[in-house]
């Protein structure tokens, strides 16, 4: 139902601005969350883009949108734009959005830009740009609530009502910082309204203050929202002085932006979202990743070709090549798919090695033996020949129990080496299992039939 109304939506969109209905579109416009209006723009041409992003007129909304496009899209659209309406769109973003929206921007323009916040008050922005886009500084917001320790709850309460608070972003936690503005504690409005006004926050802030550094990993730092269900998480520089917070809607993008990389870079699709771009660049993306799986192809037909005197005295033996690829090849994905997940959520441990290992093995061995029996069945009944229905029955197993192995393996070595684990899954596992199964099965196809 939703599928059908986005449909209607972007079709409706893309009839009226084929018109230059433009009153109409505005109507649709005032009654649409900005979040929704963004998911129309990648099915327009960049015409269409510019067009409908120009009918907008709200800053805010503007704002809203450019941070849920790709950056394909937010670069073709702000191309038509001029420094003077950046600026203004960037001031009504928030300051993480805004920093991220910046680093997309060409150097030359971006220094413009940075100019011109810079004399408006936009220092919160230039904070943010030093820190690397895939830490804890990168990512949080550096608006915050952090008071000292001796304030009672009544002065809280009476500063929390001030205009110097009006537009924090995140006020459901209250921070609360020494004389040194090291941060001590922390207290939730709940609590803050619990207690008797003359209250010192020391007396009922929670010291176990579980923080984050402004280096920390991203992905790091949404697990750490994640486990423990936070609203936000503090971050700290090296003293241990508050400078900002990573918000629950920040570990949401964290974890769509990582599953979509992870995902691509097992398919062997690198790990940009090729959806939005140009065939050009979508095929230069995949090109170099299909190499490795260009590589084992070659492997396994020199492989092939060396029990070719096999094949001319016995050519049945070709007919079995494509099932024990093919159930070695998946049960190799499904083996790295699960390892993967598992490293990427934190439910596997690097130092889970052997442990991960061995249960994948034990589990291509189970599964190699019912189906290595399950075809040995058929090569029996269609060939009548027990060595081969043994050779088919043991290569089924062995491709299987070696695939379990090497699917499982390749992540958790990759991810103990510090290199993405989801590179190890799609054309690099896909390439060796496909040489070791025709390898072990003309083996034992050879050594079996005495060829």
């Amino acid at each position: 139902m939703a599928n059908q109304r986005h449909y209607i939506l972007i079709e409706t969109i893309k009839r009226l601005l084929r018109r230059e209905s433009h009153v109409r579109l505005k109507k649709i416009i005032s009654r649409i969350h900005a979040a929704d209006l963004s998911t129309v723009f990648p099915s327009l041409s960049t015409s269409h883009r510019r067009q409908l992003f120009r009918l907008i007129g709200d800053r805010e909304q503007e704002g809203v949108i450019l941070s849920e496009l790709d950056e394909d899209i937010v670069l073709s659209i702000i191309e038509g734009l001029s420094t003077g309406e950046l600026v203004e769109i960037l001031q009504e973003m928030p300051s993480d959005d805004a920093a991220s929206f910046i680093k997309l921007l060409p150097q030359d323009q971006a220094d413009e830009v940075l100019e011109k916040i810079r004399t408006k008050g936009g220092e919160d922005v230039e904070t943010l740009l030093k820190y690397p886009d895939d830490t804890a500084g990168g990512i949080m917001i550096p608006d915050f609530i952090a008071l000292p320790q001796d304030m009672t709850a009544g002065e809280v309460i009476s500063t929390l009502q001030s205009k110097e608070y009006k537009d924090i972003e995140m006020p459901f936690y209250i921070y609360v910082v020494d004389e040194e503005e090291r941060l001590v504690g922390v207290c939730s409005l709940r609590q803050l309204v619990l207690v008797r006004p003359e209250t010192p926050l020391k007396n009922f802030m929670s010291t176990d203050v579980i923080s984050v550094t402004t280096d920390m990993d991203q992905e790091e730092v949404a697990k750490i929202v994640a486990r423990y269900n936070f609203l936000a998480v503090p971050v700290v520089d090296a003293e241990h002085h508050m400078v900002g917070l990573v918000t629950v809607d920040d570990v949401i993008d964290i974890f769509r932006e990582e599953a979509t990389e992870d995902i691509l870079k097992m398919a062997g699709v690198g790990e940009e979202f090729v959806e939005t771009k140009s065939v050009f660049r979508s095929t230069r993306i995949r090109l170099p990743w299909l190499f490795a799986s260009c590589v084992g192809g070659v492997i396994a037909i020199f492989v092939i070709g060396h029990f070719e005197a096999s094949l001319q005295e016995i050519s049945y033996l070709a007919a079995f090549i494509p099932v024990i690829m093919g159930m070695g090849g998946n049960v190799g994905i499904q083996s790295s798919t699960i390892v993967v997940r598992g490293l990427a959520t934190g439910r596997i441990l690097i130092g889970d090695l052997w442990r991960v290992i061995a249960k994948e093995l034990a589990v291509g061995v189970i599964l190699g033996v019912f189906y290595g029996l399950l075809l040995a069945i058929l090569a029996q009944y269609q060939y009548s020949v027990y060595g081969f229905s043994l050779a088919v029955s043991m290569g089924v197993l062995s491709s299987m129990s070696v695939a379990a192995l090497i699917g499982s393996l390749l992540p958790m070595l990759f991810a103990r080496v510090n290199v993405d684990p989801a590179v190890a899954t799609g054309p690099f596992v896909t390439s060796a299992i496909d040489i070791v199964s025709v390898f072990f099965y003309f083996q034992l196809a050879t050594f079996l039939l005495g060829i």
